[in-house]
């Protein structure tokens, strides 16, 4: 009687031990658990394939006739050569020699995904269940290679700016990125620039502009208002900018460009006479001109000429190069000619020259040269008298007489 009782019991136990393998969570039925295994390549860049390893596990009961398929939505496709759909049959449980299986797909990535954990949907079935058991959470990561953020253009206004004036540079960023750029920092950097000096300080802001985000494929102008020191000097001028910023996956970048602002101003060249002994009409004499450099800026391959009209010929070089023009300084250039008219003539000068920048200009002013009549002139003092030459030709008729008449006497 003990023996069939012992028996009775084992038998209970073994019942009890198997029930404990075969059943969880829904009683005597299968638990696949899915898992994404594997990306190849991780991250995956948008326009790119990607190969993408799923795992199966069965920790229930024997799963028969089992299914496992993936709906693939935006930014994924599958390739055309695969299929959905896996057959995979039966997979057993942890008493069995087939308890997990790798199910791989070849993906293909739009070229505009943005960047992030992208959800890939999937499901299964199995004949112990009546309908598809749909699976969550599995995420393929996508990622560009490098998140560019970058200097699209840059404009000031004025576009060249005069020693001590006011300048906006406006300058415009570009996120070539399929995904959200945030955190951007914005620098100017406003020292040296190797040996140059930059001579340009912040107005109504520092150098520094933060830019909470901006949005793929998106523009952002960024703008300083900029104060140029009154002896900053004529030229270009080259200025550092420093880019910091991260993406979504808060991976961080830093990038560094160069931008220009051309310093300068319009040159202020004065012309007027200087000196001249010409003074009457049909007479000829030397013109002395004297060029002024006013302006804030240098001058350079500075040419005068003469232009020759009715009441005007020059005598020789119509033209005299000066060359340099420095800033507050002057310089000279004398002309010989022949005049004639009333009260005044116009002398047609005409200047080329260069600015700091090498921007060609072409000028011409007039000179007014007063004339006077010889009485005029006489009175004024600036025309000599010619009593000399009467006084000279009375002696020379004394002269004559005197000689004649003692000619004559020693005749006698």
């Amino acid at each position: 009687m003990k023996k069939i009782i012992w028996i009775i019991i084992f038998v209970i136990f073994a019942m009890l031990a198997n029930a404990a393998v075969n059943t969880q969570y829904f009683g005597k039925a299968p638990n696949i658990i899915v898992s994404l295994s594997k990306q190849e390549p991780d991250p995956v860049e948008p326009g790119k394939q990607v190969e993408v390893s799923f795992k199966l596990d069965n920790n229930g009961t024997t799963a028969n006739n089992l299914i496992f398929e993936i709906l693939p939505e935006y930014p994924f496709s599958l390739l055309p050569e695969e299929s959905p759909s896996r057959f995979i049959g039966t997979l057993g449980t942890s008493q069995e020699d087939k308890q997990s299986v790798i199910v791989r797909y070849k993906l293909k990535v739009a070229q505009d995904a943005v960047d992030g954990n992208h959800e890939i949907k999937a499901r299964y079935k199995t004949d112990n269940f009546d309908s598809w058991v749909t699976l969550e959470k599995l995420r393929i990561k996508v990622q560009t290679h490098d998140a560019i953020l970058a200097v699209e253009r840059f404009v000031t206004m004025p576009s060249v700016t005069a020693p001590g004036d006011k300048t906006k540079l406006r300058i415009e960023l570009k996120n070539y990125a399929t995904s959200l750029l945030k955190d951007i920092k914005l620098s100017l950097n406003l020292e040296k620039n190797g040996d140059e000096i930059i001579p340009f300080s912040p107005l109504g802001s520092t150098n520094e502009k933060i830019i909470s985000y901006i949005e793929p494929q998106a523009n952002l102008p960024v703008e300083f208002e900029l104060i140029a020191d009154s002896d900053a000097v004529s030229k270009a001028y080259k200025i550092p900018i420093n880019i910091g910023y991260s993406d979504v996956l808060n991976k961080n970048y830093s990038r560094r460009s160069i931008i220009t602002i051309v310093v300068g101003d319009k040159p202020d060249l004065g012309v007027t006479l200087e000196r001249t002994d010409l003074y009457t009409s049909d007479t000829s004499g030397n013109v002395v001109l004297r060029l002024v450099n006013k302006g804030t800026v240098d001058i350079k391959f500075l040419n005068v000429k003469v232009m020759q009209n009715d009441n005007l010929t020059v005598i020789g070089a119509d033209e005299a190069y000066v060359g340099k023009l420095d800033s507050d300084d002057f310089s000279t250039a004398e002309f010989k000619l022949f005049v004639k008219g009333k009260n005044n003539v116009k002398i047609p000068v005409q200047l080329t020259y260069k600015d700091a920048n090498n921007n060609d200009s072409k000028e011409t002013r007039e000179v007014e040269l007063k004339l006077y009549t010889n009485s005029e002139a006489k009175n004024f003092g600036v025309k000599k008298s010619n009593n000399l030459i009467w006084i000279i030709v009375i002696i020379l008729i004394i002269a004559v007489g005197y000689y004649y008449y003692g000619k004559k006497k020693s005749k006698k």
